[in-house]
């Protein structure tokens, strides 16, 4: 009788798919890895080409890489298949994975020992007491300098760079330009990035990486309409909502890694965050409220950020990537008035951008 061919489950990165990753399932044949999505034949990868490594807290995940695309083994099953079901081609790989790991848990129990040592005596008791706790992570981002946070960033964004699709260059100079007014004078180093994808969705990586949605400009009818989406990510950077989000995802090791540097180790645990990464109902409203005196700051007219989310609020049965993790629009455009109200009038002109042409290009 011939032998089952072994297979196991994985999240698979790569150009052609959402940033979040693929659900895809794997073979392990004669030829390579073959790698199946939805019922069809993705690729086959040879093992001559990959790339082992650990990942994820305490090293608990496996990571397959080659020159376009990783698989990431996230559960015990798929790592135990893999492990016990390798064949020889990948023995010398598998022996580097077990020295890494070795080598990636001493070095956080040295990380830990060197922080209790030079850092954390003081207060080594609220630590074991709150770990994962607000304090904690609120005491986590208070040490990582906008450098450090600028240099994840850029390693988090160069991962999930590789599952998404950049538009038409001209595409991009109105959301640059109404981003250039809004963060000036900002301490961060601020880049734009407008991808394909149908979504109504934007998102921000901490340091400063913010990505719009085609689908979004699509939907606004103004340049206001995004300048208001905009202003939103912005405070999340500057209120640095994504990193403390990501600490929390990814726990004890990510502390580590914001603190030691070695960005490298864990930049797909961060991008994976990324794909995940939910507010909670303060940080949004903080979010849309600071992100009002942005709008006042760089004189562009509060009203498009209101009708934004009242044209969002119509919407609610639907599927809004934008609305997943938001509180309500109704109530996100009450509080907006509210606060509108509160600052007073002031100077504005419209912003120069022929927007019908801008968003049919959007749509096509």
């Amino acid at each position: 009788m011939q032998q089952e061919t072994p297979s196991f489950d994985a999240l698979l990165f790569s150009p052609d798919v959402l940033p979040e990753g693929a659900r895809v399932s794997v073979q392990m044949t004669d030829e390579g890895l073959c790698i199946t999505r939805s019922g069809a034949l993705e690729c086959t990868v040879a093992y001559a080409t990959v790339h082992l490594a650990y990942g994820g807290h305490d090293h608990d995940q496996i990571f397959i890489s080659w020159s376009d695309g990783t698989l990431a083994l996230t559960n015990a099953v798929a790592r135990e298949t893999f492990l016990a079901h390798a064949p020889p081609p990948l023995a010398s790989a598998l022996a580097g994975l077990k020295q890494e790991r070795a080598r990636g848990r001493k070095i956080t129990r040295l990380g830990w020992g060197a922080m209790v040592g030079v850092l954390l005596l003081p207060v080594l008791a609220g630590l074991i007491l709150w770990w994962q706790s607000d304090r904690i992570v609120d005491w986590a981002v208070d040490r990582v300098s906008i450098e450090a946070e600028q240099s994840l960033g850029e390693t988090i964004y160069r991962q999930m760079a590789i599952g998404l699709t950049p538009a038409a260059p001209e595409m991009l100079v109105p959301i640059q330009e109404i981003g250039a007014r809004l963060t000036k004078g900002s301490p961060y180093a601020f880049h734009w990035h407008v991808v394909k994808d149908t979504q109504v969705n934007a998102f921000a990586i901490p340091g400063g990486h913010v990505v719009v949605f085609t689908g979004l400009i699509a939907a606004a009818d103004s340049a206001e309409e995004v300048a208001g989406v905009l202003a939103h990510e912005v405070q999340h950077v500057l209120k640095r909502h994504s990193l403390r989000g990501m600490i929390h995802g990814v726990g004890l090791r990510a502390v580590l890694t914001l603190l030691l540097g070695n960005w490298a180790g864990g930049a797909a645990d961060f991008a994976t965050q990324m794909g995940s990464l939910q507010f909670g109902r303060e940080q949004e409203q903080e979010a849309d409220l600071e992100g009002v005196a942005l709008l006042k700051r760089a004189q562009i007219a509060p009203g498009g950020m209101i009708t934004f989310f009242n044209k969002l609020a119509k919407q609610e049965g639907a599927v809004i990537p934008l609305l997943s993790t938001h509180p309500s629009s109704d109530d996100r455009a009450t509080h907006l008035q509210g606060e509108i109200q509160k600052i007073g009038p002031w100077l504005s002109t419209p912003l120069p951008y022929p927007w019908a042409a801008v968003k049919a290009q959007a749509a096509s």
